[in-house]
């Protein structure tokens, strides 16, 4: 199924998976923009904290890249009738 039939047979799932992308690259972002330098107290928001969050958040990424990839495959797809 490719990505065009994706979105026409399963409109909401493909745009959930676009707009969950989009959030977690903007959500990885903050993150790195608010992790102070490592040597940073135990109190508050954490250096190693935000580098766990955002080590987390990559990989949920990357399967919602594997699962974009997913919706761009022709095969496996029915056997036409002869």
């Amino acid at each position: 199924m490719g990505v065009r039939t994706a979105f026409t047979q399963a409109r909401i799932v493909t745009l959930g998976v676009f707009f969950a992308a989009i959030w977690l690259v903007l959500t990885i972002l903050q993150v790195y923009g608010r992790m102070g330098p490592l040597s940073s107290g135990g109190v508050g928001q954490t250096p190693i904290s935000g580098l766990l969050g955002i080590f987390v958040m990559g990989g949920v990424l990357a399967l919602l890249l594997v699962l974009y990839g997913e919706l761009g495959e022709e095969e496996p797809a029915p056997e036409p009738w002869e």
